[in-house]
């Protein structure tokens, strides 16, 4: 009896057996096996036999062949993957979708087109994705359709579609999605209108600079660097200030973009901090002190934090000692801010920092006590060891 496991389709893959793996395809009992064989056989270049596992009994394998013959990009797989479209499992109906858009084949337009009609969303939202990457115009009034659709995920992958097809003329219905009751939608809508570069997207990506949700923001700060008009750089250097770290930093790579050159003033310091470029935020000095303190004591970026300790660490500023000691001192603050907090106190060398400096020393984090072991050499190296206790 031939026996089916683990070692043996590796065995049988190793060998180049074809033969071996085509029998463990169609006659083993468990589908994981089965599956198994079928990447086994994929990797070793023997691809018609994909074709038949779309046939196979157990849906996962159906659809691990129709993911497989995506992801190989063979022409010939579009008639059977058309054909999968209509397997009774939404499981295989989804990666039959995902496997067509990424053949990228415009005869495939059609069948895709007709399974907006799918009671499953997932589905529907797979063939909004693959109509995107298919690229072909006649899919934009159906995909602008979906805008409507009643699952999220629909509304967004059909807005990313849009936005993929590049017809301006879509402005209009993606405007109307940027107001979507759903954050996700609205960020989807947002990356759309960047893609499509319409000046006419301005104003409402502006008003959405201010959306509760900080993807969205991101994404319209992105959006609005791609655009380029005029009107953006004052929203963008106001959206530095951003409690976000991800969305200032997209407003700051969308300012980079567009050839902003930052004054030696809070925004400043802001927007080098974003983009970690922090021997430049310490260059504009003390200026920047207070805004540094801000960010390292609001900022939801832990990153974000980080940096600014480190920037003030590297600008002196004793003002910045009670705020260091703050965060190295609090347990809930993460172990990149307070190591960093350590790294600064070392170097500003004040000799408040030495009694939380000490306790750091027992932190369950090595990071942060070797961080604290660092500073008080530091200032042990300016004080006299003795004084220091190191």
């Amino acid at each position: 009896m031939f026996r089916f496991g683990r070692l043996n389709v590796e065995k049988l893959e190793s060998k180049g057996d074809v033969a071996g793996l085509a029998r463990v395809l169609a006659s083993a009992g468990q589908p994981d096996l089965r599956v198994k064989a079928l990447r086994a056989l994929a990797r070793i270049g023997e691809l018609d036999v994909l074709f038949g596992a779309l046939g196979d009994r157990a849906p996962e394998v159906r659809a691990e062949a129709a993911r497989t013959l995506g992801s190989i990009r063979d022409r010939r797989a579009e008639l059977p993957l058309v054909v999968a479209l209509r397997d009774h499992d939404w499981h295989v109906r989804m990666a039959a979708a995902e496997a067509l858009g990424q053949i990228g084949d415009a005869e495939a337009e059609e069948p895709l087109l007709a399974e907006f009609e799918d009671t499953n969303a997932q589905v529907r939202a797979a063939v909004a994705e693959a109509l995107g990457k298919i690229g072909d115009m006649r899919a934009e009034d159906p995909l602008a359709a979906e805008l409507a659709d009643s699952d999220r995920l629909v509304r967004a992958k059909a807005a990313e579609a849009l936005g993929q097809l590049g017809d301006r003329q879509a402005v209009g219905p993606l405007l109307s999605s940027l107001m979507d009751s759903d954050a996700y939608v609205r960020e989807s809508a947002a990356r759309a209108l960047g893609c499509l570069s319409d000046n006419h997207a301005v104003e409402p990506l502006v008003a959405a600079l201010a959306d509760s949700d900080a993807g969205v923001r991101a994404a319209t700060a992105e959006a609005l660097g791609k655009i380029g008009d005029a009107r953006v750089f004052r929203p963008l250097v106001e959206t530095l200030a951003d409690r976000r770290y991800d969305v200032c930093r997209m407003a700051a790579r969308s300012l980079a973009r567009l050839g902003w050159r930052p004054s030696c003033d809070e925004n400043g310091a802001r927007y080098y901090l974003a983009l970690h470029l922090i021997d430049r935020a310490v260059e504009i000095g003390c200026c920047v002190v207070k805004p540094l303190i801000t960010v390292l004591v609001e900022d939801d970026s832990r990153s974000m934090r980080a940096a600014a300790a480190r920037a003030l660490g590297e600008i002196g500023d004793e003002r910045a000692v009670g705020p260091l000691i703050a965060c190295l001192s609090n347990p809930h603050a993460s172990e990149i801010v307070r190591s960093a907090a350590a790294e600064a106190l070392g170097k500003i060398g004040d000799t408040s920092a030495l009694r939380p400096l000490r306790s750091a020393l027992l932190d369950h984090d090595a990071e942060v006590r070797d961080a604290a072991r660092e500073a008080l050499e530091q200032i042990g190296d300016r004080l006299g060891r003795a004084q220091v206790g190191v």
